[in-house]
């Protein structure tokens, strides 16, 4: 006697099915991306989707609390096993990927792949998009990578605002407070998490650089720029090339029509990131970030400069206009109609117009039906009937 129990099938916690609906806005977006990045030279890669635990650890791309929440396990093989992780971010393994191959520099690539971090609440598996330009050559790489942003999200009907900011000015102040005996991996740490602003409690002694980073969190334009530079004259002088070079690169954003915000309130890990950094908002919303790094690996890539776009949520963000590709149904009369409507079926392919068998039209919006070699339509404008497939295609091509 065999006993069956009802038990429920679900998806793991954290994880996410994509619906039609998801997944065309998802194509849309990863459409754009590509064609964004194909259009200033990138190429695609893809890396495993399990690499080494000790790549994360000797890169130094991850913080420790990044690394808390990587998904990681014994790849056992009977006697011994390495640590492994379910990647937790793209850039380290796209670095490595090169310098396995030897690829030579410059290098520019792109992906579109999934990343995977551990969250008590919300998705733990998310997909990037994002492009890796190695052997970057400064301000140059900057303007390029984020041109690829705003292009991509410009083909997604949407106006990207170019928030930047320069950690050689983060840099800078936390180099004068260490000289006075702060801690600098705590203050590499509070930055990470909070930006520029954590640094102001241990300025209070000194009012001019207190001043300075007062001015420096409050997001404004190229003059914002001007009037840092004229704070760090004589007080801060080791942060006047970073504004320099973040005023050029504003400039050149702003003259080719880009929204651009300059912002040093932004989070980042000082140590990792070299130059340059930015956000890319729209629609009031941060869709992702970059900016200038040093890979961190053995190789001769030594300077680098990328963005990751955040996928799903930007898929999230469109799906509610997305709208499902018009199917014609092809109806054969008889059995004896089926062969002719198979090949009518094809020929709208041929033509990039979507067409599916159906024993019934339904509710499609335009059918084709065939029968003893005749084809008679119907459209939301029309029905009639066609004295060739060339004829058909003729009058179905607008509703591709």
């Amino acid at each position: 006697m065999s006993a069956s129990f009802d038990v429920p099938i679900q998806r793991s916690r954290g994880m996410r099915d994509l619906l039609p609906p998801d997944m065309r806005a998802f194509r849309r977006v990863e459409d754009a991306f590509r064609g964004a990045a194909a259009r200033w030279g990138y190429e695609e890669v893809r890396t495993p989707t399990i690499e080494t635990y000790s790549l994360f650890t000797a890169a130094g791309g991850l913080t420790p609390a990044m690394l808390s929440r990587v998904y990681t396990f014994l790849d056992w093989d009977g006697w011994s096993g390495d640590r492994v992780v379910l990647r937790p971010d793209s850039t380290i393994p796209v670095a490595r990927l090169a310098t396995e191959a030897a690829m030579g520099l410059p290098a520019r690539m792109c992906y579109v792949q999934n990343v995977f971090r551990f969250s008590a609440a919300g998705d733990r598996e998310d997909w990037q998009i994002g492009i890796e330009y190695l052997g970057a050559p400064g301000a140059l790489a900057d303007l390029e990578v984020a041109a690829v942003a705003c292009e991509t999200l410009d083909a997604l009907g949407m106006r990207p605002v170019v928030r930047l900011g320069h950690v050689g000015v983060t840099r800078a102040l936390a180099a004068s407070l260490a000289a006075g005996g702060a801690d600098f991996a705590e203050m590499v740490d509070a930055v990470t998490e909070h930006g520029i602003r954590a640094l102001r409690p241990g300025l209070a002694s000194d009012p001019q650089l207190c001043a300075f980073v007062d001015v420096a969190v409050t997001p404004g334009g190229v003059a914002l720029i001007d009037n840092l530079r004229a704070l760090a004259d004589g007080v801060l002088p080791d942060a006047i090339p970073a504004l320099d070079e973040l005023r050029s690169i504003a400039t050149a954003l702003a003259a080719s029509r880009r929204d651009v915000v300059v912002d040093f309130g932004i989070p980042r890990d000082f140590e990792y990131y070299t130059g340059v950094v930015f956000e890319f908002d729209a629609d009031g919303q941060s869709w992702g970030k970059g900016g200038r790094y040093a890979p961190g690996l053995a190789g001769p890539a030594k300077t680098a400069c990328g963005l990751a776009l955040d996928a799903g949520r930007l898929a999230d963000h469109l799906a509610p206009s997305s709208t499902p590709r018009l199917t014609v149904a092809v109806v054969p009369g008889a059995l004896a109609d089926m062969g002719e409507a198979l090949q009518v079926a094809q020929t709208l392919h041929r033509s990039g117009i979507s067409a599916a068998l159906a024993s019934d039209p339904g509710a499609a919006a335009v059918a084709v039906r065939v029968r003893d070699g005749k084809l008679s339509a119907t459209t939301p404008d029309t029905g009639r009937d066609l004295d060739s497939l060339d004829d058909l295609v003729g009058l179905l091509v607008q509703y591709k």
